[in-house]
This record gives structure tokens, sequence and C-alpha cells, in this order.
């Protein structure tokens, strides 16, 4: 019987209880959770809460989402204790502090997985399941205000490493502020050399939005990555979600044999490598601070 300890929102982890009810050989141990209960939340309202160390201590798998509340000391002994991790948003740590988990998992054969968001997403999980190179990938995305860097970027350059499986051969970062000052406009390429191409902009309106333009070989797809409504070579198609999956079947995977496959720490490590060139870049280049 594998325990389960949940970390974060009270409404995620009334979410992660839903979306783990029916997986066998698991049982929901305690939770420490911050925020306010909605009634619709009561689903997790009979898991005790727990002290958070007592919580580290004891589950073999933890499911964070929020990393924040989970220091570093505390994060190190989870991994050292060998509880699986899965964080659903992504843990703000630097490249060392990176490298020395990705060492102490090594040593304690912890499996630690940071959920990469647009590989669930309609469209750009699709793209992720039948990718092809040479690629040229193109996302739009308008936000209302202008976006925190860090998680932003990351959330992409995650998505890129996935895809192309290794790190760019050019960089290149675009940032325009216009008047008013709430117009911004930003540019991120990244060039392959395999001739393929991802590229990012994003734009303050007033309304959230993000839209996918990908050509492979044979393949052009074009469309909302929110919705899924898109069109692929001209065909009109609405393609669904993954993510609500992803998270039991990471569980149901804990015991196998081939469950350290399932650990994305030393790819995490490779993509704060690179947020930390680009944020140069965008410090060195670009007016936004």
């Amino acid at each position: 019987m594998l325990n389960i300890g949940l970390i974060g929102s009270v409404g995620s982890i009334s979410n992660h209880v839903r979306n783990l009810k029916g997986v066998k050989g698991i049982r929901i141990i305690g939770k420490s959770s911050v925020g306010m209960m909605e009634q619709h939340e009561g689903a997790s309202l009979t898991i005790p809460e727990c002290n958070r160390r007592e919580l580290v201590d004891a589950a073999g798998l933890l499911v964070v989402d929020r990393s924040s509340l989970l220091d570093y000391d505390l994060l190190k002994s989870a991994v050292k204790n060998s509880s699986h991790l899965y964080f659903t948003d992504f843990p703000d740590l630097s490249p060392d502090q990176c490298a020395e988990l990705l060492k102490i998992a090594g040593e304690a054969q912890t499996v630690i997985k940071i959920k990469n968001p647009l590989l669930v997403e309609p469209l750009t999980g699709w793209v992720a399941a039948n990718f092809q190179e040479p690629a040229y990938l193109s996302l739009f995305e308008t936000l209302p205000a202008i976006p925190e860097k860090r998680e932003l970027l990351t959330r992409h350059l995650y998505y890129a490493l996935a895809l192309f499986g290794t790190f760019p051969q050019k960089i290149r970062v675009t940032a325009i502020h216009q008047p008013p000052e709430e117009s911004f406009f930003f540019n991120l390429r990244f060039d392959y050399p395999s001739s393929s191409i991802y590229n990012l902009e994003v734009a303050v309106r007033n309304d959230a939005s993000r839209t996918l333009r990908a050509v492979m070989p044979g393949k052009f797809l074009e469309g909302n990555c929110i919705s899924g409504r898109a069109h692929l070579n001209n065909r009109e198609i609405t393609l669904s979600s993954s993510a609500e999956k992803e998270l039991a079947s990471f569980v149901s995977l804990a015991g196998n044999e081939d469950f350290f496959l399932q650990s994305d720490m030393n790819a995490y490590c490779s993509t704060l490598s690179i947020l930390r060139e680009v944020l140069l870049k965008i410090k060195s280049y670009t007016s936004w601070q």
C-alpha cells in the first residue's frame, strides 16, 4: 500500500482526491492545506490535516500543488527519505539546488515528477505526441497584465526541451513597451541545429488567450490552445486535454521496475540553465525588468 500525502490549496487537493479515485494500492494518509474550503470541495473533508514535517516523513509519495509550501530543507528531507514527489507547479530552485536534489534523488532512488503543463494541453499535447523535425512552432499568448518572467518562460522552455531534447543553437529576445504603460510585447525565438524553430510572442490585452501554429512534415496545425478547436491540414478538429489523467497515471506506476523513468528532474535542471541564459539576455537587451 502506497501512502500518499497532499500539500497545497484546498481546492487543488480536492481535485487531486477526485483524480486519484479508483487508483488501486494507494491510501491518502493526510493533507497540509492552505486556503478556504468551498462547499463543493467536501471530498477532502475526511482527510486529516497534518503537520507538514510529519506528512513528509510518513508519505511514500507527495503530491505538491504549491511548491513554496516546501522549503528547501524540507524538500531535501523528502528526497532523502525516498518520498517520491509530484509537483503541479514549478519549484523555485536555483540551478545549484536543482543539481543537488538530482544527486540526492539518484542516491535515494527517489522519483521527482514536475508537471509540464503544455504537454497536457489540447494542441501543444498533440504536437508533442506527433512531433517530427524539422518543425516550426509559433505560440501567441495574450495576458491582461505584464507577466512575471520566471513562470511564463519556464513553462515554454520546459516544453521546448521536451520536444527538441536539446539546447537551442541560438536564442533571440525582443521586448517592446509602448505608451500607455500597460502596452507590452515580447518575443522569444529558439533556433535549433535541425533547422527547427520555437517562437513565442506575448502581448498585453484585456483577455487571456493562447493560439498555436505548428508546421511539421505533412502536418499543419493551427488553433486555440485552451479550447482545443483547431484546423489540421485544413480539416476542422477538436482536441482534448489529458491533464486530469496525468496524476493518476503517474501514481499507478509507482512500484514498477521502470518507475524511475517518470522522473524529469534532469530535464528541469536543464530548463533552469536555459532560463538563466534567457533572463540574462532579457536584462541585457530589453527594457523588460
